[in-house]
């Protein structure tokens, strides 16, 4: 399953980042180059700049009029339901680290389990650090929760879902769609995960695209050669 679709959604306003798709796209761009992918690769934008852009990155694009609240499912859907495309990858820019192999981890399993599973999406390991959480009470900070030590060691590490990648039926997409409380229905849906071994990263307001470009500085300056 080597042919299946990738669709990229992006909107010119981010009321807590702004512009922040301009800043990405390029990332995810680099990584859909890097799988020879271009050819299957879409970009739905709601503006002409980010048309261009994608356009200018070597991507097909579409443009959308995208209506207000409108989320990144639904403009999926109807350019999915418009060119009668029965599942797709949905590759969100916000989260620019993945597995160079997680799409064809992904087709596999969606291969094997097509009958059963409505879509596939990713999981990062994470390390639950919530003995070290502290607050502020106005005068310094102190330990939100009350236990008597706090080693590293104790802290356990989890599973979750970290969005860096959907296969979506565009069948069960439509149930969505049409449901009262979308949210809900897509993840009340059967679904399996593949683990993504890139660092996690979920870049959404302004705070987090700092801590992104820092990364970008410090690793030009601070990376042992070989």
């Amino acid at each position: 399953m080597t042919d299946i679709p990738i669709l990229i959604p992006v909107k010119e306003y981010s009321a807590r980042c702004n512009k922040k798709n301009y800043a990405l796209l390029p990332y995810a761009a680099d990584y859909i180059q890097g799988l020879d992918a271009s050819n299957r690769t879409t970009v739905i934008a709601d503006s002409q700049g980010l048309t261009i852009l994608a356009a200018s990155l070597g991507l097909h694009t579409y443009l959308e009029k995208r209506y207000s609240n409108q989320d990144e499912l639904r403009s999926c859907y109807n350019y999915a339901k418009q060119n009668s495309i029965q599942y797709f990858f949905l590759c969100p820019v916000t989260q620019p680290f993945k597995s160079e192999k997680l799409m064809q981890q992904m087709s596999e399993v969606f291969e094997k389990e097509m009958e059963q599973r409505d879509f596939i999406t990713t999981i990062s390991k994470v390390t639950d650090r919530n003995l070290f959480y502290v607050e502020d009470f106005g005068n310094g900070y102190r330990f939100i929760h009350d236990m008597p030590n706090r080693k590293r060691s104790q802290c356990a590490t989890q599973y979750m879902i970290d969005g860096v990648l959907y296969l979506i039926k565009t069948s069960f997409l439509e149930k969505v769609m049409l449901s009262d409380d979308p949210n809900k229905t897509f993840w009340s849906g059967n679904f399996n995960c593949v683990l993504n071994e890139a660092p996690f990263m979920d870049i959404d307001t302004d705070a987090d695209m700092n801590c992104f470009r820092y990364l970008n500085t410090y690793f030009k300056i601070k990376l042992i050669p070989g």
